[in-house]
């Protein structure tokens, strides 16, 4: 299962987050998110998921140097409404099915950023994500779950060395538009 390769990659981030800094000015940070997401998807025979829904993220990150850092997060994209024609192997009364899917992901992202001012910086990120979709609205629900290219832009906002305020925008090839603001506390 794809979201299990990710995993085993969050978890060694976070350990070497956890116990390679030891100094009193680390690198690691923490952040959460919420937000937005249009989901425009299509999941072979989910042909018509048009929908907007709130959204959150929470992740870990390392900043190797002050422009260069990497992202590891758990996304919840949200439920959102669909509409599909009958799905292969089920019995369906009436068509289109209205469908119901929720969208979750795991992402890990290199982060690279540009001081614009002494508080202010842009910053881009790319990398991938593996999501699974679960499915309700026909007599049982099923998911189905794959992995995609993610990328993303945003500006991030320095209230003090450990407080930072950000607004961004992530995109993936699965056609999730994301977005959000968020604070990330920096050790």
């Amino acid at each position: 299962m794809p979201v299990n390769r990710l995993s085993l990659v969050v978890g060694v981030l976070l350990t070497s987050l956890l116990t390679g800094t030891a100094n009193a000015q680390s690198n690691a940070y923490v952040f959460g998110a919420i937000g937005n997401t249009n989901a425009d998807a299509s999941f072979g025979f989910l042909n018509r998921l048009d929908d907007d829904g709130s959204s959150f993220k929470l992740g870990v990150g390392y900043a190797f140097t002050p422009n260069v850092a990497v992202e590891a997060a758990y996304q919840d994209f949200g439920s959102h409404d669909g509409e599909t024609d009958c799905p292969p192997g089920f019995a369906c009364l009436v068509i289109p099915v209205s469908a119901r899917a929720d969208l979750t992901g795991i992402s890990v992202a290199v982060v690279g950023s540009l001081p614009l001012s002494d508080m202010l910086s842009a910053y881009g990120k790319v990398g991938f994500i593996s999501w699974d979709v679960e499915f309700e609205g026909f007599s049982s629900a099923f998911d189905t779950s794959g992995e995609d290219l993610l990328y993303g832009a945003g500006l991030k906002l320095s209230l003090n060395d450990s407080w930072k305020l950000f607004a961004e925008y992530e995109q993936t090839d699965l056609d999730l538009g994301t977005a959000e603001i968020g604070v990330s506390f920096h050790f």
